[in-house]
């Protein structure tokens, strides 16, 4: 299998995607690369065992499906605000769902046929239903307050992207494991 570059954002680009959360500015500045590392890094330890686990295989519907994940597909284009969906696990109910319409515009724009779209998007997937299961909701690894009125503070959040960027970390991994049969990277 030849190297894939995938079309998420790679260990460059997930410090940029943690300043798209709604919280960031809560997290302080000398906070911000050791938790992009850390949700990267828990990405990549997991994409690890998960490829041993299932002995390099690259085919998430069957790794899914090996899970007890059902995979359901849906014909289209799931648009909420300005997002586009391409896929979501349901917590709970072992539930992949599959945007066709949607995933078939980012397979066009990134050159991929489906098979190999829809591989990559569960690859992506796959990691969140991981923190649902065995390693924990990477989002509430690091936890900022939810309000702030001087020096007090009234609860705690998460942050939502930490939960994206392991994903990605998950999935370039994975890939790049296949890519080199398993090799060091």
């Amino acid at each position: 299998m030849a190297a894939m570059s995938l079309p998420f954002p790679d260990k460059d680009l997930a410090y940029k995607e943690l300043t798209y959360d709604l919280c960031y500015k809560k997290i302080p500045e000398s906070d911000r690369e050791r938790i992009v590392e850390a949700a990267w890094q828990k990405g990549v330890d997991a994409a690890k065992k998960t490829f041993e686990l299932y002995g390099g295989s690259t085919d998430f519907v069957q790794i899914a499906e090996k899970s007890g994940l059902e995979i359901q597909r849906k014909d289209i284009d799931y648009i909420v605000g300005n997002n586009r969906y391409f896929s979501d696990y349901i917590s709970g109910k072992g539930l992949l769902i599959l945007y066709l319409r949607s995933i078939a515009l980012w397979a066009e724009q990134h050159g991929y046929d489906m098979d190999t779209a829809i591989n990559i998007i569960l690859s992506h997937e796959y990691f969140h239903y991981l923190e649902w299961t065995s390693l924990g909701l990477t989002s509430r690894d690091y936890t900022v307050p939810m309000i702030q009125i001087g020096k007090l503070k009234l609860g705690r959040t998460g942050i939502r992207a930490l939960s994206e960027i392991g994903a990605h970390g998950f999935a370039h991994t994975y890939h790049a494991l296949a890519a080199n049969k398993g090799g060091l990277l």
